[in-house]
């Protein structure tokens, strides 16, 4: 771990954010000029004229940002106006200030400056800077849990599982990962009255009625079949080689490969109308498949040296770097796009930058 001083941090994080500022507005701009030739749905965000709705419950998806839209008047009509698009960045920026304060204290100035770039420069993330997507409170919670897990102290747990229980209450597909963390504050806090065991408590049981208030939808997430790769598209597929009982096996196998394929570098609409895109979505189909193999194949390796980091020298503790991940599980058999894979990408690009001998959580499992 690198030791500064207060007033070395302070000029550090100012430089960091700065820098990440900088060249995000650079990499958004560019974005905003450059798909909107390609792709007149740069700012399409379907999924606000449901969440704007007046009949949705405490049962409905995300129940509590379709509140906070309506509160404060984001719609469709409004998501391109100057103070969405203004407000969207800063609280994207706000999302990653976890990952600043980690690479100050973990990483080298060099790697601390690579990161920057590499985050602040990724097109995806630009495009999403610029949106109130409800993705933003699952970015807020994989930082916090991040912050925890490689800088534990009194601190960052409360601020991590606090932060996390909130983010859940906008964004359901943190409810694995809050569950996550459950567990592992009951396994490594044998001493409850430390940890104020009535706050955790009662964080316990606002989870309990969050996951209990979208289960209904999960069960409906995960049933449904989205798109041109869902599993039932795919079975029907292997019908054509394989008996039809035999190709429900190979499809339930399948199926999740192929998804998280999709999570890796494939955009919403490839999910639902197949890699070759209706011109009014991809006016240049070339570029589309080029743009797809591109951040499927850079994601795929940012994935693959996770794993090497985790297991070249194993420990178990490495294993809750996997955790975040558990955000992914829904769209195994539910709609997959890289949509989903957003909030993990900050946490993913972090990863490539830790030193060998950093300690996981302190205590080992």
């Amino acid at each position: 771990m690198l030791f500064r001083s207060k007033n070395t941090i302070t000029k550090d994080f100012y430089f960091l954010s700065s820098l990440f500022l900088f060249f995000r507005f650079i990499s958004s701009f560019v974005v905003y000029k450059f798909l909107s030739f390609y792709d007149y749905r740069i700012f399409s965000y379907t999924d606000l004229d449901f969440y704007n709705e007046i009949n949705i419950n405490i049962f409905s998806p995300n129940f509590f940002y379709s509140l906070l839209v309506r509160f404060i008047g984001y719609n469709t009509q409004t998501l391109l106006s100057f103070k969405f698009i203004f407000i969207s960045f800063i609280a994207s920026f706000v999302a990653i200030t976890p990952f600043i304060f980690l690479s100050i204290k973990l990483l080298s100035k060099r790697s601390s400056i690579f990161f920057i770039l590499t985050l602040s420069l990724h097109p995806y993330l630009a495009l999403y800077s610029l949106k109130l997507d409800s993705n933003l409170f699952a970015s807020l919670g994989i930082a916090f849990y991040a912050l925890w897990i490689l800088y534990n102290n009194n601190i960052t747990f409360k601020l991590s599982i606090v932060l996390n229980v909130f983010s859940t209450i906008f964004r359901n597909a943190l409810i694995p990962l809050v569950w996550a963390q459950f567990y592992l504050i009951f396994l490594l806090k044998r001493d409850f009255a430390k940890i104020k065991f009535l706050g955790i408590f009662s964080l316990f049981l606002i989870t309990i009625f969050i996951t209990f208030s979208q289960i209904f939808y999960g069960v409906e997430y995960i049933s449904q079949n989205f798109g041109c790769y869902s599993y039932e598209k795919i079975d029907i597929f292997l019908q054509q080689i394989l008996s039809p009982n035999f190709s429900k096996i190979v499809s339930l196998i399948i199926t999740p490969i192929v998804h998280i394929i999709l999570n890796l570098g494939a955009r919403e609409a490839i999910s639902v109308y197949c890699l070759n895109l209706p011109g009014q979505f991809a006016s240049h189909s070339l570029l589309n498949i080029f743009m797809t193999f591109s951040f499927l194949i850079f994601h795929s390796f940012l994935l693959i040296k996770l794993f090497i980091y985790i297991f070249k020298n194993f420990e178990l503790r490495k294993l809750t770097l996997l955790f975040p991940f558990s955000i992914l599980l829904p769209t195994l058999y539910g709609s997959a796009h890289m949509r989903y894979l957003y909030p993990l990408l900050p946490f993913l690009i972090f990863v490539q930058f830790l030193p060998r001998d950093i300690v996981i959580l302190k205590k080992k499992l």
